[in-house]
């Protein structure tokens, strides 16, 4: 229903009650007619008002964007595993493995088979890595390996982009043993021959310097053994052999030798004061003593 007919209805009901009235308290038909107009009026005047305009209520405000994180797709992987990579060594090869992961290059015409263009070429920069790395430093090759082949490279005819993660390097459990064994009779051979070396010094220094002649052998006897001089007198015969068989010369001729450029050995006893007199006296008793001999 519109305003307008709602308007007309409430006259209409206005007039309607104004006769009723009239009629009900027997009023003048006169009285009537003015009442139903001012009635009427009054009703159009506050029709007529202004209604107030409702206010519309604020907009809510618009909701702030949502950061949201930006979506990255895994780029394609394959395993390989127990691939065979040569050493600087000819006699061990390392074993190989690791998640090969690559993003195309090229569009258009390309290989049938991307991931196996990924494998060949990682495999390819791989071999040419551990062909230098000695088979003895495994963990330092591993982490080398790592290194260089985690870093995308472009493949020889430029389709894929190639890279590596959980990267492993090692030698086979038997060539592992075998070269701990290897090493460790390398170890040993040298520790022989830095032996037998300090013993072939010790040997040159006894013979061609402690016992060279007798007297190098007491003059390493008096150095040994400060103050000893009364003891080192008794060993000379002892040190003359010793430097005889030191030489592989034989006792007559190292006397002979030494008689030939020193002279005859003589040794010097000193005389102690006081002595000197009982001594002459003795030779002078024995002097005058009668021989037995007749």
């Amino acid at each position: 229903m519109t305003s307008t007919q709602r308007a007309l209805l409430t006259a209409a009901a206005v007039v309607a009650v104004s006769f009723l009235l009239a009629m009900i308290l027997d009023l003048p038909a006169w009285v009537d007619a003015p009442v139903s107009t001012v009635v009427l009026v009054g009703l159009a005047v506050v029709w007529k008002e202004k209604k107030p305009t409702p206010v519309a209520a604020p907009a809510p405000p618009a909701p702030k964007p949502v950061d949201r994180e930006p979506v990255f797709t895994s780029p394609p992987t394959r395993t390989i595993a127990g691939v065979r990579l040569p050493s600087a060594s000819p006699d061990y090869q390392f074993q190989f493995s690791a998640i090969v992961q690559w993003s195309p290059v090229i569009t258009g015409l390309r290989h049938a088979d991307l991931g196996s263009v990924a494998v060949d070429a990682l495999l390819s920069r791989a071999k040419a890595l551990t062909a230098t790395q000695q088979p003895s430093e495994e963990t330092l090759n591993q982490h080398r390996l790592a290194s260089l082949l985690g870093e995308p490279d472009i493949d020889e005819k430029g389709q894929v982009r190639t890279w590596a993660t959980e990267i492993r390097l090692k030698l086979p459990d038997a060539d592992f043993k075998h070269l701990q064994n290897i090493t460790a009779l390398q170890r040993r051979a040298q520790t022989l021959l830095l032996e037998r070396q300090l013993e072939q010094d010790k040997r040159a220094y006894l013979r061609d310097d402690v016992l060279a002649t007798p007297g190098s052998a007491v003059v390493w006897w008096l150095a040994n053994n400060p103050g000893e001089v009364a003891q080192c007198v008794d060993l000379l015969g002892t040190l003359t052999r010793l430097s005889a068989a030191a030489n592989d010369v034989p006792i007559e001729t190292l006397e002979r030798r030494w008689d030939s450029e020193h002279g005859p050995l003589a040794l010097v006893v000193p005389e102690l004061p006081g002595l000197s007199d009982k001594a002459s006296e003795q030779a002078e008793d024995q002097g005058d003593q009668p021989s037995g001999q007749g």
